[in-house]
């Protein structure tokens, strides 16, 4: 069995191939640049593989796509697939991704925005660094997520994590998803269409929903406007799920009270992009699935399974529909 492995980035690198250097009668082929990859599959059984932007994507899609390829799965490591979703999947190789690997982690990140926006941590901040003991300043602004209503605005595993840790708090949640799942770590179930109307009573709006072209600018302006003044976002999923000029203004105007993106778009965030010196904003570089053993261990588990599956002829975990 041939592996390629495109090691574009490090997120669990080093165990995803000890994990499949470790499966008897593999080999696998290490590859970080474009080209070596698109040289690499010919002959390869098996790709490993994370997200990349549709330039990228295009020719190794169209190299799986092509008469005589032998490549039968690919299984990403990220849970994002936009740059190959937007060119297209190719349509004769099984597609698995990590279901719920870094979930934990995304959710905890989440809940640390989260708090850091309540608790006015970046205040306090500015003034330790100014040697200055100000409790007035931070108190006469300083909120709790008690008795909040929390919009969690895609359900999948990551909005089940943050349903999970956001009840000790006390706080109710609302899960929104296409097809309204229910669930005992909610409050509330509601399909995606009626998120208009959960907008208007949500104190936190949690965005933890996948990027496709119908939900590019989910939050654009008006459904901005459409918020409870004072509603704290945070986006631990896509930058393009909002608009940001609408919620930089919003943010500005005091609409929104706080915002956390962990997710913007571009990526990185230009220098000179009107978010930087928005008022109440946390951004952090979009590494909400980072600092986990646990979940680098799932990652690398996640794909030497699926492997394992392959080579003995038995049904893949978590395929891409």
């Amino acid at each position: 069995m041939r592996v390629v492995y495109w090691a574009r980035l490090q997120l669990a690198r080093r165990e995803v191939i000890e994990a499949v250097q470790a499966i008897p009668g593999v080999e696998i082929a290490v590859v970080e640049q474009l080209p070596e990859l698109l040289a690499a599959l010919g002959g390869a059984d098996a790709l490993i593989l994370y997200d990349a932007g549709a330039a990228q994507a295009r020719p190794v899609a169209e190299a799986l796509a092509a008469p005589g390829n032998t490549v039968r799965w690919m299984h990403f490591l990220t849970a994002g697939r936009e740059g190959f979703e937007e060119v297209g999947l190719p349509k004769r190789v099984a597609v698995t991704y990590p279901a719920g690997c870094v979930a934990p982690t995304v959710a905890e990140h989440a809940m640390t925005l989260l708090l850091a926006l309540v608790r006015r941590v970046p205040s306090m901040l500015e003034h330790q660094a100014r040697h200055d003991w100000s409790r007035a300043a931070v108190s006469a602004t300083a909120e709790s997520v008690e008795d909040k209503t929390m919009a969690i605005v895609g359900y999948g595993e990551i909005g089940r994590e943050i349903a999970r840790r956001a009840r000790p708090f006390g706080i109710r949640t609302i899960g929104l998803s296409r097809a309204a799942k229910s669930d005992t770590l909610l409050d509330e179930t509601c399909p995606l269409s009626a998120l208009d109307a959960v907008l208007g009573r949500a104190d936190i709006v949690m965005l933890s929903i996948a990027l496709t072209r119908e939900t590019y600018h989910l939050l654009d302006r008006r459904r901005i406007e459409a918020c409870k003044p004072g509603v704290l976002l945070v986006n631990i999923a896509r930058g393009g799920l909002v608009d940001q000029a609408a919620l930089a203004g919003a943010l500005a105007s005091g609409h929104v009270g706080g915002a956390g993106l962990d997710a913007t778009d571009p990526e990185p965030l230009p220098p000179d992009d009107p978010l930087w010196s928005a008022p109440n904003l946390i951004v952090s570089p979009h590494f909400a699935g980072g600092g986990s053993p646990a979940s680098v261990r799932r990652l690398a588990e996640s794909a030497a399974g699926n492997l394992k599956r392959l080579m003995n002829g038995e049904p893949l975990r978590h395929l891409v529909s």
